[in-house]
This record gives structure tokens, sequence and C-alpha cells, in this order.
């Protein structure tokens, strides 16, 4: 069912805005004036491509309807074919058995019917379910398009081509996530290629030198750690000295001896005059030269170890490019270096301090071995860049795809497998509601071509022309008829008595009529093209230009038909508009009566000066008659006396004498007659209005008005209508139900017009 028609750059419509012409129900009544843009509308509806920008939005729910239309342009283009008209395909009498089979498929709740509204079911949980899978897409693309920023800049240009376009960006995001399912390296790893391979200005890099050697086993001196050093044994005091181990202690008590004066410096004996000669002999140049010897090794490992440390501060600044070594692990074995050496250099004071004493010196291999391995790794990956670089055309592409794999599984983790969890249950629910869409499109498109061939076997058009000259007769139209084309197979041509073509005689009424009697047929014949849509909406414009009673009521009938259609569900019309200027026409094509309204809706179109008319939708008929509005300020009145004290007695007036005298010829004098005392005097006075015909409220009047007059003319002009026994016509005037009613006078009612009140 369509929805709305948003017209933009039509006629009428022309503002800066848009004009919505909605919401719309099944069966819309559109009342506006000559100019106020009926035509347009009808126009619109039969190509929306006329008028650029204007849209017509369906109901999701239902397929789109057919639109056939109703206007001048119809009426003009069907005239120009008078000749040959096309037939309005309607069954033949020809197989019982094949019309039952049409009426299986074509009924209400027939095959195609049935079939039709399956698959608009199936169609619309797969749209629901698609709209699912794109909400997915569309969260983890939001998602993927703010962490752009979270990428290291060494690596930006992966997303060249991409910037622009999230759609793009999402479309590579899925096709990396569908091809790698883990991550296989780090943002951080990518960093130290990413110039080499992206950066056109990268130059070849350097290998980094290994770090000092030394071998502490082979450097001089060492061994002297392992053992104590200590003097000569053909001393005499040699045999003491090592009986009591003191030969450190000897040694450094040599320097005081000489400063004694000849005195034991810690007996303060006199010493013996070769002790000095002895303790010479004891610590003689063998000592002296292992004890040289530590000293050159204490340089030796200083020296080693102050290079190191040189070393160690230079070597980051090697590296023109961060990311080949890794300057953290660097770090954490410079300091395990730097305490073994811290501990190396003691276990030597210690041997200077005691040369005697035994000294293990514990070996540097691992600390320094775990330098050199992080200097290889550097030079390996220094190796490799310096490859990539000579190989960078070949290397980019492979380059990207691992940049993105890191992106996708790496920094999107999270947020990836979400999605790839949820969108995997809606991509098997799409694909099960699919192939039950298919198989339901499958089942319906072979019944609509069994219905075509049964169609193509037994229709016919004969019928129509004996329809539309009974409605021609019907009306008083004889001076022409529709007759089957010689021409046109299944075709009408519109002739006078004497066989002429009657397209360019006819008056315009006449020319208004067969043409929608053309067209009202056309609604309920079968569709002739195949793309042609079995559900139609009907839009009628203005369809009784200068139409006398008799058409302007086989017109009516005809649309009130088509209302009848589409509350019960039968025929092809689902959809209805109605557009007109004329109110008597309108009043009768929206005559309730007895009938269910609740998809009926009212519009108005408003012209208005300098500007675009604009569109209101009413619940309840805005359009009424002269009569309807009088007793609508009746109403108002009657609720409020002192509302119109001045001119209600002209409304109550003009009330009396349309339904009384008009309509019902009777005598004012009979229904004075009934009244008596005061009562009598107001309806005396109210008469006395009608026969005056005046339009003044206070001539031949015997007393003033005030809101309590009022309140007594009401009350007498309602007994008036009891008192004629046509107290059901003011009760349903009124709005009241029916109630006992004390002041009810019985007397014989006069013959009145049993006259609708809607056809006054």
């Amino acid at each position: 069912m369509l929805k709305s028609l948003n017209l933009r750059g039509a006629p009428a419509f022309d503002g800066a805005g848009e004009t919505t012409i909605g919401p719309l129900k099944p069966v819309n009544f559109l009342f506006g004036s000559n100019g106020s843009g009926k035509t347009t509308i009808s126009r619109a509806l039969a190509d929306p491509g006329q008028f650029a920008g204007t849209t017509l939005t369906w109901n999701w729910t239902t397929r789109p309807l057919g639109i056939k239309v109703y206007n001048s342009d119809y009426v003009k283009a069907t005239l120009q074919l008078a000749a040959n008209l096309p037939g309005v395909f309607l069954l033949g009498e020809e197989s019982a058995d094949v019309r039952a089979e049409i009426d299986a498929l074509t009924g209400p709740v027939g095959s195609i019917a049935t079939e039709q509204k399956r698959f608009d079911e199936l169609d619309g949980s797969l749209k629901s379910k698609v709209s699912e899978i794109a909400k997915a897409h569309e969260g983890l693309k939001a998602v993927a398009w703010s962490n752009r920023t979270k990428v290291p800049a060494e690596l930006s240009k992966m997303f060249v081509g991409y910037n622009n376009s999230q759609e793009k960006l999402l479309k590579r995001l899925l096709e990396i996530a569908a091809a790698h399912p883990n991550s296989i390296e780090t943002f951080d790893a990518l960093k130290a290629e990413a110039s080499a391979v992206l950066d056109d200005d990268a130059t070849p890099l350097a290998e980094l030198p290994l770090g000092p050697r030394l071998n502490l086993e082979r450097t001089p001196g060492y061994e002297l750690f392992a053992t104590p050093v200590v003097g000569s044994s053909d001393v005499r005091l040699s045999p003491l000295i090592q009986q009591l181990q003191n030969a450190d202690w000897v040694e450094h008590g040599r320097d005081y001896l000489s400063q004694a004066d000849g005195r034991c410096p810690f007996c303060q004996q006199s010493v013996p005059a070769d002790l000095e000669t002895q303790l010479d002999r004891y610590f003689d140049m063998r000592y002296s030269q292992q004890i040289a010897q530590l000293k050159s090794f204490q340089i030796e490992v200083q020296n080693w170890a102050d290079s190191w440390r040189g070393y160690l501060d230079d070597l980051p600044t090697r590296v023109s490019v961060p990311g080949h070594l890794d300057v953290e692990r660097l770090q954490t074995a410079r300091l395990q270096l730097e305490s073994a050496l811290e501990r190396l250099m003691k276990s030597i004071e210690l041997k200077l301090a005691g040369p005697s004493s035994v000294i293990t010196l514990k070996p540097l291999t691992s600390e320094v071995g775990a330098l050199a391995a992080l200097v290889i790794l550097a030079n390996q990956s220094i190796k490799s860049f310096n490859l990539r670089l000579q190989n960078r055309g070949s290397a980019r592409k492979a380059f990207l795809d691992r940049s993105w794999i890191e992106f996708a599984r790496g920094l999107l983790a999270k947020e990836l497998a979400s999605f790839e969890g949820e969108i995997k249950a809606l991509e098997a629910g799409r694909s099960g509601i699919q192939a039950r869409v298919n198989a339901a499109s499958e089942t319906l498109q072979s019944n609509k071509t069994r219905l075509r061939e049964l169609q193509s076997k037994v229709t016919s058009s004969k019928p129509i022309i004996e329809k539309i000259n009974q409605l021609l007769d019907s009306a008083g139209f004889h001076s022409f008829r529709l007759k089957e084309s010689t021409l046109l197979d299944d075709g009408y041509s519109l002739e006078r008595e004497n066989g002429d073509i009657a397209s360019d005689t006819l008056s315009e009424g006449e020319r208004t009529f067969i043409t929608f009697l053309y067209y009202a047929q056309s609604l309920q014949g079968a569709p002739q093209a195949s793309d042609e849509p079995n559900e139609l909406l009907a839009v009628v414009d203005d369809p009784i230009s200068s139409l006398d009673s008799e058409v302007l009521y086989t017109v009516t009938t005809l649309i009130r038909r088509i209302v009848a259609g589409i509350a019960e569900g039968t025929g092809r019309v689902r959809q209805l508009l109605v557009l007109t200027h004329n109110a008597h026409f309108h009043k009768e094509v929206t005559y309730e009566g007895r009938n269910k309204t609740s998809g009926w809706q009212f519009g108005v179109i408003r012209k208005r000066s300098g500007t675009s008319s604009e569109f209101l939708l009413y619940e309840k008929n805005p359009i009424r008659t002269a009569y309807h509005s009088m007793w609508e300020e009746v109403r108002r009145v009657s609720k409020d006396s002192s509302a119109s004290a001045i001119s209600v007695q002209n409304i109550v007036r003009r009330i009396l004498e349309t339904y009384f005298k008009v309509l019902g010829g009777v005598d004012d004098s009979a229904i004075i007659e009934k009244f008596e005392g005061e009562d009598r005097i107001v309806c005396q006075a109210l008469f006395s209005w009608v026969n005056a015909g005046s339009h003044s409220i206070f001539d031949a009047l015997e007393y003033s008005e005030n809101p309590s007059t009022v309140d007594t003319n009401l009350r007498v002009f309602r007994q008036i209508f009891e008192a004629h026994g046509q107290d059901g016509h003011y009760l349903m005037m009124m709005g009241l139900e029916r109630t006992a009613s004390p002041d009810l006078v019985v007397a014989e009612a006069p013959v009145v017009a049993d006259t609708p009140i809607d056809q006054l």
C-alpha cells in the first residue's frame, strides 16, 4: 500500500520544501478547489519522474501496487484511440473448469494471494535479517574506522586508498580476517621493517660490531688467583712464616721496619742485624714478579670493563632505524654485565690485598654472550632490512598484508571475534530464510504463469461491451455505443448509430462518462501484461465535471463498489484516492450510511495565494452541506445559549423552511395549531420568519432576544419536529439518542419527503 506521495518541484507545490500527501489509508477522499493541485497529484502518481525530486513511499511490509490513474490526461489519451480501444479482459463462458481454476488462483484466499502473502512475510523476515547483518557490519565498520589512529605512524601507508571510504576499509578488513584467523606478529616488529618497504628514501644500514673480547683464563696472572703468592722457602724465617701463614702480614710489616730505628715495630725489642736481609731474601724477585702480574691483570680487566661501557653507550646510536636492536633487553643485559664486572674487580682487589689467599674468579661468559646475542639478532634484522630494501617493490604488498593482519587480529581482536560470532548465526539465519524465499518465489511465479496460460485461453472483452452499454442506457446516453473493433482483437470502438467514430463529436459530459466507465471496468479486468501487478492503487481525479444527477449517481455507485471491494478484500483494487472540487459529488461519494469507515481518510488541498498549496488530513469528513452546517450551529447554541443569540433564529427559520415547506409541503398553520400558550406565540413567531423570508432577526417580533428566549426558541424548534413525527430526524441531526420526552405532542404526522439528510 502507498504510504505517501512526496511532491517536490511540481506545479502548485513548487515551494522550497517538500509537500507530503499522506500518510494514506486504504480509502482516501481528497477535496480541493480548481487550481489547488489535484491534477498535479494524479499526474505525479501516474509518473513521478515528470517532477524532479518527487518520490513514492510504500509500506515496507507490502509489495508496491500497480497504479491506474483516471484524470484529464487519461480521458484525452483514451479518446485518441476511440476507433481501437484496447480490450478490458474478463472471463468468457467457454470453460467452467478453467474458470474454477482461475477463481482458485485469483480469489482473495486463492493460491496467488496466499503465496504472495507467504512470500511477502518471508521477504519481510529476510529484509529484517539483512538489516541485522547490516547493523553488525556498521558496528564493526565504526570501530575499525576509529581505531586507524592507533596504528603506528610508520605503518599509516597501509590505509592509503581507504581513508576516504569506510565501506572499502571494512571490505578489506573482512577479506584479511577471512584469510588469516590468527595474528602472526606485532606492530613493533613491523615498524622495524616499515622504512625499508614503505620509505622511498631509506638507505642500507651498517651492521653493528660485537663487543670487546677478553679471555680471562689466558690473561697473564689469571693462574695466580688459584695459588698462594708467598716468599722463598730457603730463608731461615720461611718455616715459621709458612707455619703461621702470615706472609701477607709480614710483607705489610716491612714498611714499618725501616722506620723503627732498629727495633721491632711489633715487640719493641732490638731486631737482629740480619732480619731485614732475611726478609728481603724471603720476598725475592719471584714474589715481586707475581705481584706485578696480579696488578697487570687488574689493569687489563679494568681497561676491558671501560671498553665495554663505552661500547654499550655507543651501541644504540649506531642503529639509525629503530626496531632492529632490542634496547630494553640490551639495558637489562648491560646491568647484568656491569654487576659481574664489579664482582670481578672486587675479587682482584682481594687477591692483591692478600696474595697468599686463593681466589676463584667467575667467568663472564654468560653475561658477555647475552649482549653478543642481542647484537647478532640486531644484525640479522639489519641484514633482512637491507635485503627488503633491495627487493622493495615485491616486498611492499606482502608487508602491507602483514600490517592488515595485525590490525585485524591484533588491534581489533576482541571486536572482530565478537562480530564473527554474531555474523555466523545471522548469515546462517539469512541463508535459511533466503532458501524459503526462493522456494516461495518459484511457487508464486509458477502460479502466475499458469494464470496467464489460462487467461490466454478463455479471456474475452465481449462481456465488457454489454456492461458499459447497459450503463450508458441507464444514464440516458443513447447517441453512441461501444462495439467490437474490426482492427483490434478483443478491442472496442466508440461509434454512433450510423457507424461514425464518436470520439471527435462527444460532448464534455459524454467524454468524461464513457472514459470513466472504461476506466472502472479496466480495474476489474485481468492483468494484460506479464509484469503488471494484480493488485492496484486506483486514482480518480474529478470524474463528474459537468454531469447531470443520473450520471453522478452512476459514477458514485461505481466508486462505492470499489470502496466495498477494498473493505472486503475482493477485486484487484487495494487502495483508492478520489480527488474532486465538487462538494455535491464529494458528499455523495463519502456518504457513510451503515458502512464501516475505519479505513477511510479525508484530506483537503488548500490553495494559498503567493505560495504552495498545503495538504491537511482529517479523520472525519470536513466538507459539509449548508443544511448540515446550519444544524451544527443549532447544536453549538443548544450547549451555550449565549453563544449566538443573534443568528440562531435565522438558522432555525431556514431549517424549518427547507425541511417542512420545501420538502414536506406542510402548512405552517397546521403546525401552529398544535401549540398552546407561550409556546404557540414562539412557534407563530418562528413561522412568521419563514413567511417573511427575512434575514433580519428584529422584523415582526413582539419581544426582544436574550439567552432565555433562545432556549425557548430551541425548545419549541424541537417540539415542531416531535409534533409531526420527525423526531428521528431531529435526534440524528443533533447527534442525540432517542429518549422519552414529556413535551412530545402526539399528532398525525404530515407527509414529508423521506430523503436522507446527506442527499439534501
